[in-house]
């Protein structure tokens, strides 16, 4: 089976039961073709620069994004194709092969996300268990974490749009330790200095979750933050949590503070959103996408910001219409594969009929 019919079997989940009217602040499907071919040529660029052909997954780890976000970016390179203005199939060939290959090599067990994110190895969930300072779960313990998951993934949403949200939330597991499981929230990066000014910035940078449970059963679809209960009750199975606040280990009351901070940026940033006009939210939303990469293209000595030509490209410009439809739940895989081009994407890109 190619990568790409792995992909689809995990990606189409996290667009289950939705329209495309449902994710905010703009039409995203009917935006990124107007410029997105420019961005695979950068990727491409950045690719190359560092050789990333010869490099494995634990090469690069540290200048990747997030796994979910990884995904994320091959869905919207397959759906830009279509209406790429510069046919340049080999940077999309070469960039798609290559995240790919990274989320093959870092999660082999499900690398597309279809039942799971196994993003940890043996070894390395072991040595997780061991290092963690753990609380003992109570009911009231596993609404506090509940509460701050909502309440950093509402500014994570605001930060970072509902599309490029996977670049600031990630799940990781479930992992089995014998009768119970281990579920890891990871918000990489709550403080987005380029994106935003001082006022929107949390005091805490990166953020862990750990949650241990019993008689609960977990899926992650198609990315992270889609991560759903198959069955059990996740507020009386919680048996041991941690959280940790750029290294630090944090009791009751410092979890308490800061779902309240969180919650107060997620609302003065959605404020902010809320004020910018459909110019603004074009440049806001391009400004995310790009962001997602900064590690990377920094590693290559490019800039990571928007080019000219990118900004061009969406300036005064209305957004494409008819390539996905409006008001049509994408419910099953082979909706999805026809809303988002993967068909001809998988012909002419990677030249499989």
């Amino acid at each position: 089976m190619y990568w790409i019919d792995k992909f689809n079997k995990g990606m189409h989940q996290a667009f289950a039961g939705n329209v495309l009217e449902a994710f905010q602040p703009l039409d995203f499907f009917h935006f990124y073709p107007l410029w997105y071919d420019l961005w695979v040529e950068h990727i491409c660029n950045c690719l190359k620069k560092i050789e990333a052909d010869k490099k494995t997954f634990n090469d690069v780890r540290n200048i990747l994004p997030t796994p979910s976000s990884m995904r994320a970016i091959i869905l919207k390179i397959i759906s830009s194709w279509r209406t790429t203005p510069n046919k340049n199939w080999s940077d999309f060939y070469f960039v798609s092969n290559f995240l790919a290959r990274m989320l093959e090599e870092s999660s082999p067990n499900d690398p597309f996300a279809e039942n799971s994110a196994p993003f940890h190895n043996k070894e390395e969930t072991s040595q997780i268990l061991l290092r963690i300072n753990w609380q003992n779960g109570s009911q009231e313990s596993a609404r506090l974490c509940g509460r701050l998951i909502t309440s950093a993934g509402s500014l994570v949403h605001g930060l970072y749009n509902d599309l490029a949200t996977d670049n600031g939330w990630d799940n990781y597991g479930p992992y089995k330790i014998g009768n119970e499981v281990l579920l890891i929230t990871h918000f990489p990066n709550l403080q987005t200095r380029e994106l935003w000014p001082e006022k929107h910035q949390s005091t805490i940078k990166e953020l862990f979750i750990y949650r241990i449970f019993q008689n609960v059963e977990w899926k992650i679809a198609g990315v992270g933050c889609h991560t759903l209960v198959q069955s059990g009750n996740p507020v009386s199975g919680l048996r041991r949590f941690a959280v940790q606040a750029d290294g630090k280990w944090l009791n009751e009351n410092e979890i308490a503070n800061l779902i309240d901070e969180l919650a107060e940026k997620a609302e003065l940033t959605y404020r902010d959103i809320r004020k910018k006009d459909s110019e603004g939210l074009k440049k806001m939303v391009l400004w995310q996408e790009c962001y997602q990469l900064k590690k990377l293209s920094e590693a290559a000595g490019l800039d990571w910001r928007p080019s000219l030509a990118m900004l061009e490209r969406i300036k005064n410009k209305p957004l494409l219409k008819g390539l996905i439809p409006h008001g049509e739940f994408i419910g099953t895989e082979e909706k999805f594969c026809r809303a988002f081009g993967v068909n001809e994407f998988k012909r002419d890109v990677l030249g499989i009929d």
